[in-house]
Parts: structure tokens; C-alpha cells; sequence
């Protein structure tokens, strides 16, 4: 089968796989973003990421003559998802800009935490007291890495929180949308909106709509105006949009074939590529705090992940019976 169908079938192991993938590339788009954060704005790498992975995906589409099914059967929907996509992705940069890489994800990583929540409160998947015990355990883990006089004025730790909220709403989004449209529409579609929305902002900025004069990294990183990449750089961010649409589309496929609460605590694999990377580009050593916390976190979401598999075996062993007493009843 094509990774490219449109199959909805559940098939959790491949909705694992496709998103421990996507969060690698991602994790190699954080380093490359971060290097980025003191020469250029945001905005223009979004930007530029987004048409290098618009017209590559366009291309591919075309290919496989597929090009008619980019058009979402959920519109609105999907406008959202995108926005949502936009908002969690730019003030995960942004943070990235000011803090440590390793305690953004640590802090953004509380998403799978909101995914199951949303999971049970928006999707209506069965979520039972224990997995919710283990969902405050986790969120204890979060507060742990904020720090025990707590950061919450830090305005990159907003940030940061920021990014893990849009992320837990936008996956909820994308397995909703997984039953209307294809992996490869809602990651196009998403990728549309972040090219137009980046642009927007900068048009808006650059005619004085917009004024931002903060000095805090995040927001200059936000502000700062447009300059003309050197070609090594410009190399980097055309490189961000391949990377990118590889990326994005593995990640809405991943949500499309998989329940959310069964694949998202295999995100916690991005925690671990933020530290060694972190440590490797730019001696970054985490504290203990956000060690602890991290622990506390990944365990939460690991029992999380046990407990439903659990739960599903017990489902799928009681359809078995129901379904062998009906033949026998029928015979």
C-alpha cells in the first residue's frame, strides 16, 4: 500500500513508526531554527520554509495524480487546524530562542498530556481514572520543570505552554479530519496557512500595523526584519522545506491511522533527540529539576499508553466472544 493512501484502517504500530520518524526531522528542523534565531526573523523561515513544502508537495500530488485531493472536504476545519499548526510551531521557536532546546520540549511535551484529555472530553475516547491520575501525575512533572518558585512570568515559558496547548488542539483536529481527508491535504493545506499567515504578519509589521519594540530574544526574533540570506543559509531553509513537508505529512498520517491517546506518548522520543542535540550544538546540560520532571513526565505517559493498549485487548476480546456466542446461536 501506498504511504500516500487515503486508508483510515487503524493500524497503531504504523501510526507509532510514522511519528517517531516525523519528530527526527523535526528535532534536525529545532537545531536549524535555533541556529537561525539571532540572525533572521521567524516569519521569513516559516515563509520560506512553506513554499519550498507547498510546491514540493504540489509537485508530488501532481505525480501521483492526486493533485485534485488537496482541496479539504472540511474547509473551515482545516483552516483552523492550520492555525492552530501556526501559532503552536512559531512560539515553540520562539521560546526555543531564549531558552535551552532541551526545557522547551520538556515544558511543550505536556501536549500528550492534553491530547488524552482532549481525547476523552472532544473525540469521546474511553479514558478512565487511572490514565487520568496519570495525566495530573504528569502534569506535576510540568510544574517540576518550571521550577519550585514557579517561571510563569517568563515570557518564553508562556510560550512554551502556548505551543503544547495549539499542539494538543490541532492533533485533536487532525484525527478528526483524518475520516474526510487525506494525510497529504491536511499537512498541504496546514502548510498553506503557515506560508500565508507568516507572510501576513510581515506585511503587517513592515507597513507599521504591527509594532512589537521588546528587547526579550523571542520577540525580537518575532520583529526582526527580513534580510537577504547567505547562500549557505538560504541552502538551510530550502533544506527546512523539504524537511518539512516530509515531516508534516508523516505527522498527519501518524494521527490518521492510529487513536490519538494510543500514539501521542511515543512523542516523549522527541525529548530525547532535544538533549542529545542541545548537549552536541550548544553544551546545553540540563538541570535536575527538568530531569525529574521529565521523568515524571515520560512515565505519566508511558502507563498511559500501557493502560490503553490494555484496554483494547480487553475490548477486542470481548467482541470475539460476543461475536463466537452470535455464531453459535445462529447455528
Amino acid at each position: 500500500m501506498s504511504i500516500f493512501s487515503n486508508s483510515s484502517h487503524e493500524n497503531p504500530l504504523n501510526g507509532i513508526l510514522l511519528l517517531v520518524f516525523a519528530l527526527f526531522l523535526f528535532s534536525i528542523q529545532d537545531v536549524i531554527i535555533k541556529y537561525f534565531s539571532d540572525q533572521y526573523s521567524v516569519l521569513q523561515i516559516v515563509f520560506i520554509r512553506g513554499v519550498i513544502a507547498v510546491g514540493l508537495m504540489w509537485w508530488v500530488a501532481s505525480l501521483i495524480s492526486e493533485s485534485k485531493q488537496l482541496t479539504s472536504r472540511r474547509p473551515w476545519l482545516a483552516l483552523s487546524r492550520g492555525f492552530l499548526g501556526f501559532c503552536s510551531y512559531t512560539t515553540y521557536y520562539l521560546a526555543v530562542a531564549s531558552l535551552p532546546l532541551a526545557e522547551v520540549v520538556a515544558i511543550v511535551f505536556s501536549a500528550p498530556l492534553f491530547v488524552t484529555a482532549m481525547s476523552a472530553l472532544i473525540l469521546g475516547e474511553k479514558v478512565g481514572l487511572r490514565r487520568w491520575s496519570a495525566v495530573l501525575a504528569g502534569f506535576i512533572g510540568v510544574m517540576i520543570i518550571v521550577g519550585p518558585a514557579g517561571q510563569f512570568g517568563n515570557l518564553a515559558v508562556l510560550l512554551a505552554f502556548t505551543a503544547s496547548i495549539t499542539y494538543a488542539s490541532q492533533t485533536i483536529i487532525t484525527r478528526y479530519l483524518g475520516s474526510h481527508d487525506t494525510p497529504l491535504s491536511i499537512a498541504f493545506n496546514a502548510l498553506v496557512v503557515f506560508t500565508g499567515a507568516s507572510a501576513l504578519l510581515s506585511l503587517m509589521m513592515a507597513g507599521g500595523i504591527i509594532s512589537i519594540s521588546s528587547t526579550h530574544p523571542s520577540m525580537v526574533f518575532f520583529a526582526r526584519d527580513w534580510v537577504l540570506p547567505e547562500t549557505f543559509d538560504l541552502c538551510l531553509m530550502i533544506f527546512l522545506g523539504f524537511n518539512g513537508a516530509i515531516a508534516f505529512y508523516c505527522m498527519s498520517k501518524a494521527y490518521c491511522v492510529a487513536p490519538a491517546s494510543t500514539i501521542a506518548p511515543f512523542e516523549f522520543t522527541y525529548v530525547v533527540w532535544a538533549v542529545v542535540f542541545g548537549y552536541l550544538f550548544w553544551s546545553e546540560i540540563p538541570r535536575i529539576t527538568t530531569l525529574v520532571g521529565l521523568i515524571i513526565l515520560i512515565g505519566s505517559s508511558i502507563y498511559i499508553w500501557a493502560r490503553e493498549r490494555k484496554l483494547q485487548d480487553k475490548e477486542l476480546n470481548r467482541q470475539r466472544v460476543e461475536n463466537t456466542e452470535l455464531a453459535q446461536q445462529s447455528i
